[in-house]
């Protein structure tokens, strides 16, 4: 470490570095002999080689700005090969780049990386990722975003900076081939992986713990919640007071066989401290199927009014208290499933007991699509000092509908639904056998709402002339014929008198009369209030009338005239007039 780095930061420095180190095969070791090294130094800003250069390679880590260790383990990860998540070769997959708000001299930093440069080593797009930018980095104007995430939910995941995610270190894992150091390889649930510290354990995603990842992850409120169609309530603990903090809590949900999971949260009393990027105090949700990738976290006072649906028979809510002195009530969520369990008098006791302090309690039993009002049931569970206590159900209205359920995602199999931020293999849905060749019949409205919602529009490609167009996408399951992307024309203004072409953004584009060709200026110019006037809007008409109907009307009537004439001619045209001047 350089002179110029004070103590405090080389401090935050080694915990960084003892990050990396505990969860990979990687040691580091403070000035020791080899040649190929990294030096620390404060350069006023906050960078890093990407690989190793050889020799003595700089990491620089101001103080004040920088000296924080999950920025500290962002640049060390830069120093071990990784590029920023954001410019994954699959960007346009997960991301809307908004490079009208960046400065061109930070583009670097969001254009995705070619394959020929760059490995994902078969994992997903990761927004949690700590290599991730926030949404508003690099902002020129910092009331807009430079990044947009096409799936909304993931939006104030982005840009975290406490710690490498859990995607993060495997990717290193596999990188430098920790991966393949233990003579056997463990057989882990839910994404886990043989740890390559200790060969008998896995190393488990968060929200799930044990031997083989086959357990909720250990948390001092939480615990497994078998769902069914009886809606079940879990809060934030001290909910709706405010909840303490450094609390990490863990809900590990499941269904029935062949079941999905239902989640919305409650709108009454949520709340988290506000931030860009929610990584101090937040909830965090995931519906699987991979539930390696970061879930979606949400903060401030504004729960995600929306119904969610898991992939697959297990979803994980997480609380995480932070060490915020804001006092705050958290968050409270009811969650059910469309499928009954089938068990004996002894085993539903069982599963009753399995909750743990939290808040978790039984409102109605939702059956088809009415909700019943006399079935009451009552919960055993365990408060704070480990005593059992009894909740008894809430009755509901029988005027009260259902939850609306949409399905945002799609099945990959009759009983399982990919995620978009998954590397597994593409969805296949079934369908009926046909002997016929006949191409298949057009989506149904009931399929294409597996899409996800649409993105946000993109920037326009163009300033001016109608040559622009601008982009969003949604996600769709590859077995359903949906549309995926909508442009439109925007930016319609006619350019600058005198333009006669734009270059811009890749795209080469010609003018006439300052619209982009194929579309007329209509209107020359338009009055504005100060009594200046500005060129008129480009489109498919000129001057209110569509030009190519002039063309042909003034073709036929040409023609009809020279039939005319030819008529009192005695069927004989005269050549060389023209009268109409064409």
């Amino acid at each position: 470490m350089a002179e110029n780095v004070p103590e405090k930061t080389r401090q935050k420095i080694r915990l960084a570095l003892a990050i990396w180190q505990n969860a990979t095969c990687l040691r580091f070791t403070e000035g020791g002999p080899d040649s190929d090294r990294i030096e620390f130094f404060d350069g006023g800003g906050c960078s890093s080689f990407v690989g190793r250069a050889g020799g003595t390679q700089g990491i620089s880590i101001a103080t004040p700005g920088c000296d924080l260790v999950g920025i500290i383990a962002h640049e060390i990860g830069h120093a071990l090969g990784t590029f920023h998540e954001q410019a994954r070769p699959d960007q346009s997959q997960h991301i809307a780049v908004h490079y009208s708000n960046i400065p061109a001299i930070r583009w670097n930093n969001f254009q995705p990386i070619g394959d020929d440069q760059a490995q994902t080593l078969g994992l997903p797009y990761d927004a949690g990722s700590v290599m991730h930018y926030g949404p508003f980095g690099f902002a020129a104007d910092q009331f807009r975003p430079t990044i947009s995430t096409l799936d909304k939910h993931w939006l104030f995941t982005i840009g975290q900076r406490e710690a490498p995610s859990f995607l993060d270190i495997e990717a290193i894992n596999r990188a430098y081939g920790c991966t393949d150091q233990c003579p056997t390889e463990l057989w882990c649930l839910h994404g886990g992986y043989t740890d390559p510290n200790d060969c008998s354990r896995c190393v488990c995603p968060i929200g799930f713990g044990g031997t083989f990842c086959a357990e909720v992850q250990p948390s001092p409120c939480g615990g497994v919640i078998k769902a069914s169609p009886m809606v079940q309530t879990v809060a934030s603990p001290d909910f709706p007071g405010n909840f303490p903090s450094d609390l990490f809590c863990v809900w590990l949900f499941r269904s029935p066989p062949q079941g999905h999971l239902f989640i919305e949260f409650v709108e009454e009393s949520f709340g988290y401290p506000c931030e860009d990027t929610c990584d101090k105090a937040f909830v965090e949700l995931k519906m699987g199927p991979d539930f390696r990738v970061t879930g979606y976290r949400f903060c401030c006072s504004l729960p995600p009014l929306m119904t969610f649906q898991s992939i697959g028979e297990e979803a994980v809510i997480i609380h995480y208290g932070g060490t915020q002195t804001e006092k705050r009530a958290g968050f409270r969520a009811r969650v059910w499933s469309e499928k009954q369990w089938t068990v004996t008098t002894e085993e539903e006791e069982q599963i009753s007991t399995e909750t743990t302090w939290g808040n978790a309690v039984n409102e109605a039993e939702v059956s088809g699509t009415e909700r019943a009002s006399t079935t009451e049931a009552t919960m055993a569970q365990t408060n704070g000092d480990g005593q059992n206590t009894t909740t008894r159900a809430k009755p509901m209205p029988t005027s009260q509908p259902p939850p609306e359920v949409p399905m945002p995602f799609s099945s990959s199999s009759p009983s399982v639904m990919p995620m978009p931020f998954s590397s597994s293999s593409p969805s296949v849905m079934p369908v009926p056998s046909s002997s016929s060749s006949s191409p298949p019949p057009p989506p149904s409205s009931n399929e294409c709402s597996l899409c996800l919602q649409w993105s946000e529009w993109s920037d326009c490609s163009q300033m001016c002339g109608g040559c622009g167009r601008k982009t969003r996408r949604r996600h769709c399951p590859s077995a359903v014929s949906c549309q995926r992307e909508e442009k439109r024309i925007c930016n319609r203004m006619a350019c600058p008198e005198g333009t006669n072409f734009l270059f811009n953004n890749g795209e080469f584009h010609l003018l006439w009369k300052g619209c982009c060709v194929g579309l007329f200026l209509n209107n020359s110019k338009t009055a504005k209030d100060d009594g200046s006037s500005v060129r008129g809007e480009c489109g498919p008409l000129e001057n209110n009338e569509n030009p190519f109907l002039r063309i042909i009307s003034s073709l036929l009537s040409s023609h009809d005239g020279q039939k005319e004439q030819t008529k009192r001619n005695g069927g004989k045209s005269k050549s060389g007039e023209d009268k109409n001047g064409q």
